[in-house]
């Protein structure tokens, strides 16, 4: 049987930024629903490290709007807000092993000295003096910042969802479309829906529905560890990421002298360590050269993880745009069809302040924040230039 639904807005894609749009279209009054081909964070939302970094991000358009989204999720984890209790600051630490990463640390200071950026470096010296102790002897600097924010991206995702009560559907796939001038027909597995809007944050599965956007799988390996010990367990009081992290992440530099790695506590004790960046992956398979690079570096790095028990390896997949950029508004052709894609990793942070702009696209406002070099436009403008 044949179903047909309507809505202001239909998103397809219960990942954080589908989540974070839904809840901000129903604080604009919208009728809205939400579909996922599985569920919600079931992708890259649900095998991430949680990090809301500023200090992870290119310099400049990245920078400023990871900052803005930084301080905006501190105002919705506010008593009542919608992250009450999912989001909270904490310190980090990035560190460094050679001159080259040292050069990176020093370009990230050059970054957070702009006032506008709510992260500041509370300490910066060697690694003897850092305040997270049993550092390696291979690191030789650390610098600590203060005002950085963290979310379990699947404890937003059921935040955002709870809170607005939108229509879910799942399993539920996007099949295909037509937009017309005021109007999106969907056809999906449950049936056809019709909606004024539609908004696409399926990461890599937005391909199948534009395969002209230039979005790249790029995996990464993460690891789990067993419950702290009494043993010479090493005390984490923040994540640990390696310059080396933003070297790779920045110039996809394949010439570094460690692995680049991120050591992240979690609450419940353990530590998750990651991460690479592989084009072309999957998250059906782990890959055991990359995991042994990774814990290789993390025990040089941080010696008391040798301690620690591996007791889960596995695959997570970035939608990654060709220029680094995330695409997000309007397509070309349909104006009332709006991506949100290419998050490449950035995505926890990001959600917050993408879903208030977007809902401000849905309802024809003014966007507040500069959104002009994530327009899905760009590309058209590549292919003309080639051309």
């Amino acid at each position: 049987m044949v179903h047909k639904y309507e809505y202001d807005v239909i998103i397809a894609g219960a990942g954080i930024t589908g989540a974070s749009i839904a809840w901000h279209a129903i604080q604009q009054g919208l009728k809205v629903a939400v579909i996922d081909a599985s569920g919600p964070a079931a992708a890259a939302s649900g095998a991430s490290d949680g990090a809301v970094s500023v200090a992870s991000k290119k310099p400049g358009a990245m920078a400023r709007l990871a900052g803005e989204s930084l301080m905006y999720c501190k105002s919705l984890a506010r008593a009542g807000g919608v992250l009450e209790e999912v989001f909270h600051t904490r310190p980090s630490f990035v560190f460094a092993s050679g001159a080259q990463e040292n050069g990176a640390l020093d370009r990230l200071a050059a970054m957070l000295s702009d006032p506008q950026l709510p992260v500041v470096i509370k300490s910066d010296g060697p690694a003897t003096e850092a305040s997270v102790a049993g550092m390696g002897q291979a690191v030789s600097r650390v610098v600590e910042l203060a005002g950085e924010g963290h979310m379990l991206g699947y404890e937003a995702v059921q935040a955002f969802l709870t809170e607005s009560r939108a229509d879910t559907y799942w399993p539920c796939s996007l099949d295909r479309f037509e937009a017309g001038r005021d109007r999106v027909w969907l056809e999906t597995s449950q049936g056809k829906m019709t909606a004024h809007k539609l908004v696409i944050a399926t990461g890599m599965g937005a391909v199948n529905l534009f395969p002209d956007l230039p979005l790249i799988a790029r995996s990464g390996q993460l690891i789990v560890t067993d419950h702290a010990t009494a043993y010479h367990d090493a005390d984490i009081p923040g994540p640990l990421t390696s310059a080396a992290y933003l070297l790779d992440k920045s110039a996809r530099s394949h010439s570094l002298l460690q692995a680049p790695i991120v050591i992240d506590p979690l609450r419940t004790g353990q530590i998750l360590i990651g991460s690479s960046r592989e084009d072309g992956g999957t998250e059906a398979q782990t890959d055991f050269r990359t995991v042994r690079n990774i814990l290789s570096s993390g025990v040089r790095c941080l010696p008391a993880l040798a301690n620690r028990r591996v007791i889960r390896v596995f695959a997570g997949v970035r939608a990654a745009s060709s220029d680094g950029f995330p695409i997000v508004g309007s397509m070309p052709d349909a104006e009332n069809v709006i991506v949100a894609t290419g998050f490449e990793g950035d995505g926890i942070c990001l959600s917050a302040i993408v879903g208030r702009e977007v809902s401000k696209i849905l309802t024809g406002s003014q966007p507040t924040a500069d959104f002009g070099v994530f327009t899905p436009f760009r590309f058209q403008q590549d292919k003309a230039v080639v051309q």
